[in-house]
């Protein structure tokens, strides 16, 4: 009796799980932890204290893009995303621009080079050297990522103009 109110004490194992262990009835591990004054468990399943795999990826492709598009991606609605992102606020990376200065990209069918990118929208250069401002990535089609040109890269010891 004493081994299982210490399992039970512990809090490590499901009752279901000690009763298992001492070959008792978890109703009997029940009476004996109310007779003892121990506080008695409550129902339900435990509380997840990180999120799953799933949800993390989930949440780091919510801190870039909207979340009707994380939730096609998904199959799930943009308010089960928000959910998750919600649940997990603490898990979640502050919003960042999904692409960088030198980032090349394939946008229907054309080349671009990232100049200056943001949260929302970034300048872009395409093959013929036409400057494409405000350029939006969340809406409808995402560019492509295909590789990265070094010559606009920004470093930390270049001024961010080009």
């Amino acid at each position: 009796m004493a081994s299982a109110l210490a399992d039970y004490t512990q809090g490590d194992m499901t009752v279901q799980d000690i009763a298992k262990k001492h070959d008792i009835s978890t109703a009997t591990l029940t009476v004996w932890a109310k007779k003892a004054g121990l506080t008695l468990r409550q129902r339900g399943r435990r509380r997840q204290v990180m999120p799953t795999e799933r949800q993390l990826e989930i949440i780091k492709l919510a801190s870039v893009y909207r979340y009707d598009q994380v939730g096609a991606r998904w199959g799930m609605h943009k308010q089960s995303v928000h959910r998750i992102v919600k649940r997990w606020r603490n898990w979640a990376q502050p919003k960042k621009s999904p692409f960088s200065p030198g980032d090349m990209l394939v946008w229907r069918g054309k080349k671009f080079t990232v100049i200056d990118a943001n949260q929302h929208d970034g300048t872009l250069l395409d093959e013929k050297n036409v400057i494409w401002k405000n350029f939006a990535w969340n809406g409808g089609r995402v560019p492509k990522k295909v590789g990265v040109n070094p010559r606009y890269v920004l470093t930390d010891a270049q001024p961010a103009s080009a």
